[in-house]
């Protein structure tokens, strides 16, 4: 995987008092390819405090941005917002002069994908015969075939002792 430069930064450029680096970078950037359930037309939205903590460095802040997924009923497209508001990280033992958090934060992103998506909690979904979504409105062949309920001869049978 490639890194980015935003998610770079040198050990020794690092003040006491810490550093805020803030910014947006592409999914592309991160290694997060579109595919066809969820595509990432918005940047990544970053807010980092990076604090020296003894040997290491402290990581705290915030990732934000808006998926476009596709209904899990309907296939209709949703945009999803997705938020991190508790991005941590302590690093210890650093080697070398430059520290990239890129993967840390790609795990961090990734955790927050829904692993569903509903364009409406009520989503009817699509007829199963025809295709149709029945958000828009009821289709022909359901309409043609309400009277055939395979369960209807059910509704005549007497459960009564005699």
């Amino acid at each position: 995987m490639a890194s980015t430069t935003a998610f770079q930064f040198q050990i020794q450029d690092l003040p006491p008092e810490g550093i805020v680096v803030s910014g947006e970078v592409s999914f592309a950037e991160l290694d997060i390819p579109d595919d066809d359930l969820v595509r990432c037309p918005e940047p990544l939205r970053y807010e980092l405090r990076i604090s020296p903590v003894g040997q290491g460095v402290l990581i705290r802040g915030r990732l934000s941005s808006e998926l476009e997924m596709t209904c899990d009923r309907c296939l209709d497209p949703v945009r999803v917002p997705i938020e991190d508001s508790e991005v941590c990280h302590h690093l210890e033992h650093l080697e070398g002069v430059i520290v990239d958090l890129t993967e840390d934060l790609r795990e961090d992103i990734l955790l927050v994908f829904p692993q569903t998506c509903l364009c409406q909690d009520e989503c009817l979904g699509l007829c199963p015969e025809c295709g149709k979504n029945l958000n828009d409105g009821p289709c022909a062949c359901r309409t043609a075939s309400a009277g055939e309920n395979p369960w209807g001869a059910l509704d005549g049978l007497d459960l009564t002792e005699r």
